[in-house]
């Protein structure tokens, strides 16, 4: 089954890393730094420059997971994931929406981790309405 990638530390990290960040552009303006001199800006310069570069690493990270995105696979957080389908689940939503026969039960506990089972059911829906213009379409063909 298809397993999110962690997006979650980095992104904390970066929220982390910019409220850092913005604490040290107020320190640098703030009355602490009246007559501390020139290594005193050059410490917080220094002091921003490491913070910033660890931003720009977060960001890569990000880059990286986002980059590698499949057509179903969806990049969000983890504490985005849905939960995965039991089998009485399964069962259940089948019994409830025969709909749902059209498609076999790998494809839709597949489908239904990454978009949820009701979108699972909106498109077997959709599907159903179509399939009698599709149907009547492949027949026409055929007879051709």
């Amino acid at each position: 089954m298809y397993q999110k990638p962690d997006l979650n530390t980095p992104l904390a990290k970066i929220r982390e890393n910019t409220a850092a960040f913005e604490a040290s552009l107020q320190r640098h303006s703030s009355e602490e730094s009246k007559g501390k001199g020139f290594a005193f800006d050059v410490q917080l310069l220094e002091e921003r420059d490491d913070i910033a570069a660890e931003i720009v690493k977060d960001f890569a990270t990000i880059d990286e997971v986002m980059s590698k995105r499949q057509v179903f696979d969806s990049p969000a957080p983890s504490a985005w994931t849905i939960d995965r389908l039991t089998d009485e689940q399964l069962a259940a939503v089948k019994a409830d929406w025969p709909e749902l026969g059209m498609f076999a039960d790998d494809t839709v506990r597949r489908v239904a981790d990454v978009l949820g089972i009701r979108m699972v059911r909106a498109m077997a829906q959709e599907a159903m309405r179509r399939a009698p213009a599709v149907l009547s379409a492949i027949e026409a063909r055929a007879s051709k």
